[in-house]
């Protein structure tokens, strides 16, 4: 569809033509055979007119016909013809316009009218009636020698020329009026789309005017129809999503510019002690080692933020397998041991090993390393986590718990935000705040399920198989 306004009118008018030529074909039909039924009774009519001029004096049938008083009997250009016939064949009377002829009567006489079309005498298509008449006007009336009433087989035949000019007019009228009708109907139809779309053209004039440097809280058009309304309602949550996903994107912008602007500091200020004094091999050894382990944590954030790019443009693909996440999660937590005894923790693990779940094996290493290291993280000193797997039919839960101290109800919206950590988290150069948000990233285009809760003091991170838990919930 290129244009909605042509659609508009071109189906508008095209059913509008096709309602009035099926009207206009029915009226001329059902008004044409009006016509000829009136020119039938027309006809009838003169039979009955040359019965009323039909006199019997005892057994003598006078005919007191006037050539003055209907000249359309006599020769001409399209004459119309009568024969008035005794019931044994007998002539008694002919028009002169048969100029001694006999009319063609293919119908046995009746008492009622029988109309036919045939030929005329003079060639022309006509309308014929036939029908047996008694004479009426008999003399003497009454006494026993009254006369038995003569019995005429009267034939009138015309030809159809008034008709045919009736149907032409009435053709012409109905095709003017028709005309008439569907400029009528097109002006209104255009009046009307144009007045109909024009919140459309507003709608259209308002996103037109949206600035993506200024982008405003709703496009704030005025009314509008309520076909319209969900357009313009989708329209401002988008660009509610928009500016949430640039203010994000600015955001993420400059945390980036902060995450390296240390470690390249770092490395500025190592070489330019290193340089400093070239002939301290064991200082320089330092600064190798040193520079060494910046230029890892920088690989470490940028591949990180290459897998995020990569899974936004859904350029990852995902396996699905069996995984033994009980033994994955004793596995990863012998891996982070040294973090565990550095802040006196105690892991509570209650998933038995051969527990087994369906999923991409690298995808759930990835999401349960971060998960257990967030929580071993952000669990105060000396206190206890925990890892419990949930199963209800095929739905499977993996919940990771540890005390809250620090977060509160309201960072609940920005823990799997990319940068996003608690003030101290600041100062801790090993970690970049990108773990849970490669993790819900993650579990996201793979079909899964990570939401977070915080209950009575203790904070929650649940893994699910199906992604359609809330992703933030308090209490």
């Amino acid at each position: 569809m290129k244009s909605i306004r042509t659609y508009l009118l071109s189906r508008l008018l095209g059913g509008s033509a096709l309602v009035l030529a099926g009207a206009a074909v029915s009226v001329y039909f059902v008004v044409t055979r009006s016509l000829e039924r009136e020119f039938d009774r027309n006809l009838t009519d003169r039979v009955l007119g040359f019965a009323s001029v039909l006199f019997q004096v005892e057994n003598k049938v006078e005919f007191e016909f006037s050539d003055q008083l209907m000249p359309e009997y006599e020769p001409g250009a399209a004459p119309a013809y009568f024969e008035l016939r005794f019931e044994d064949g007998r002539l008694l009377e002919r028009s002169n316009s048969l100029a001694g002829r006999d009319l063609d009567v293919p119908v046995e006489p009746t008492s009622g009218p029988l109309h036919w079309s045939a030929k005329l005498p003079d060639g022309r298509t006509g309308r014929f009636v036939a029908e047996l008449i008694e004479v009426h006007h008999v003399y003497p009336e009454e006494g026993p020698n009254r006369p038995q009433a003569a019995r005429l087989f009267v034939v009138v035949a015309r030809g159809p020329e008034e008709l045919i000019a009736a149907e032409r007019e009435l053709l012409a009228s109905v095709f003017a009026v028709s005309l008439l009708v569907v400029i009528g109907i097109g002006l209104l139809s255009w009046r009307a789309v144009k007045h109909g779309l024009e919140p459309a053209n507003r709608l259209a004039a308002a996103l037109d005017g949206v600035n993506v440097d200024a982008l405003p809280k709703s496009l704030n058009i005025g009314p509008l129809p309520k076909e319209l309304r969900p357009v313009a309602e989708t329209t401002d949550a988008l660009i509610a999503r928009v500016e949430s996903a640039l203010e994000r994107e600015r955001r993420t912008t400059a945390d980036i510019a902060h995450e390296l602007r240390n470690p390249i500091s770092e490395l500025l200020t190592v070489s330019e002690v290193a340089l400093r004094d070239r002939n301290d091999a064991t200082g320089a050894q330092r600064a190798l080692g040193t520079v060494r382990d910046i230029a890892w944590r920088m690989g470490g954030l940028v591949s990180t933020l290459l897998k995020l790019a990569r899974l936004d443009m859904g350029a990852e693909t995902f396996d699905r397998e069996r995984v033994d996440v009980g033994s994955l999660v004793r596995e990863l937590s012998r891996s982070l041991g040294d973090m565990q005894q550095e802040r006196g923790l105690r892991f509570d693990n209650r998933v038995a090993s051969g527990e087994a779940v369906e999923g991409d094996p690298d995808i759930l290493r990835i999401v349960v390393s971060n998960l257990l290291s967030n929580a071993l993280y952000y669990a105060p000193r000396n206190s206890a986590i925990a890892c419990r797997l949930e199963r209800t039919g095929a739905d499977w839960k993996l919940v990771f718990e540890n005390d809250a101290a620090e977060l509160t109800p309201e960072d609940l919206r920005f823990v799997s935000e990319p940068f996003w950590r608690k003030d101290r988290a600041r100062v801790d150069r090993n970690r970049s705040g990108l773990g849970l948000a490669l993790s819900s990233a993650l579990v996201e285009k793979n079909g899964m399920g990570l939401s977070f809760a915080i209950f009575e003091g203790r904070f929650e991170a649940t893994l699910a198989n199906r992604n359609g838990a809330s992703k933030q919930s308090a209490s």
